[in-house]
């Protein structure tokens, strides 16, 4: 607990220099168009826009419907769970949402077997969301490589879960 506002380094009320906002304003993009590109980042768009499609020309209303709010909500989750899993440099951090994400995926993929049976969907974009959630898989597999050649930050891992005590 800090007693003393003193005590604080930093000044909420300090302005920026332009050219200090400049390069600020430099690394947000150059962060976002990294993002933008990471293969794993545009795997997961494709799996999304997949299955938009998907769920777009199937026949019946209860599938489409029970689909849309269990696929749909798990390929955006991944999403919203990459964009801040690929921009953090924190190790825990990439392992929560790498957690997450797989959990989200792994769901997806698994759901295969199930759409499969269904009359309600075409085979063909059956086949091809497998076949996408295989390449995203694949890609994962290397990010995940990524976050083990990491320096675990033992300060932000007070559960135990991603680092040994």
């Amino acid at each position: 607990m800090i007693d003393d506002e003193d005590d604080l380094d930093f000044d909420f009320n300090a302005e920026f220099s332009d050219e200090e906002n400049t390069e600020f304003e430099k690394e947000q993009k150059e962060e976002a168009h990294r993002l933008k590109t990471h293969p794993l980042f545009v795997q997961a768009k494709e799996v999304l826009h997949i299955v938009d499609v998907l769920l777009d020309t199937c026949q019946d209303e209860m599938v489409k419907k029970s689909f849309t709010e269990t696929l749909g909500e798990s390929a955006t989750i991944i999403l919203a769970k990459l964009s801040s899993g690929l921009t953090s440099k924190s190790y825990v951090q990439c392992m929560q949402k790498a957690s997450i994400i797989r959990d989200h995926a792994e769901y997806m993929r698994l759901s295969n077997h199930m759409l499969s049976h269904l009359k309600a969907i075409d085979p063909k974009y059956i086949k091809l969301f497998r076949e996408e959630m295989e390449k995203f898989r694949e890609l994962f597999k290397l990010w995940a490589a990524e976050i083990h050649k990491m320096e675990p930050d033992y300060e932000d891992e007070d559960w135990g879960l991603f680092i040994k005590s």
